[in-house]
């Protein structure tokens, strides 16, 4: 079967292939988290968001079509967002100075996950049960960086 997205053609194992190759990588960025590995996980993290945002129309999570369903795409949200929830809940999980986020990095995230919702918004794919959840990560990101900066004051 293949499912016509724009001008690509995407077949359905072309889209299993996709999505586990994110799933593996959302584990890749939780274990690398759990090990303290904190750039490069987010480095991770941030690619993957990316592919997933330029890629949403291929990948089929910005439309309706019944091939998706089979993806569950809720449940696809669901773990991009909470990967992204679990990784900012565990930054002061460094392993050393090298691997901590810094106020620079921070910043950087946050501009990126603002470009993000913005490219998914005209999909409705923003803050929504089924999308990017933007808010929640936002709040995360300014709660660490009004973290870093008050241990910098003090």
């Amino acid at each position: 079967m293949v499912v016509v997205q724009g001008n690509r053609n995407v077949t359905v194992s072309q889209l299993h292939s996709n999505f586990a190759e994110i799933q593996s990588e959302l584990k890749r960025v939780l274990d690398g988290i759990n090990s303290g590995r904190i750039l490069e996980s987010f480095d991770i993290l941030s690619k993957v968001t990316d592919a997933v945002v330029v890629s949403c129309e291929a990948l089929g999570l910005a439309s309706e079509l019944p091939v998706v369903e089979t993806f569950h795409r809720d449940n696809f949200w669901r773990a991009l967002n909470q990967c992204w929830l679990v990784a900012l809940q565990n930054v002061s999980a460094a392993r050393s100075d090298e691997d901590r986020l810094r106020e620079e990095h921070i910043v950087h995230l946050q501009t990126s996950v603002v470009q993000w919702a913005d490219a998914l918004a005209k999909f409705g794919l923003v803050d929504y049960e089924m999308g990017f959840w933007e808010t929640d990560i936002m709040d995360s990101l300014d709660s660490i960086l009004k973290t870093q900066r008050t241990e910098t004051t003090s």
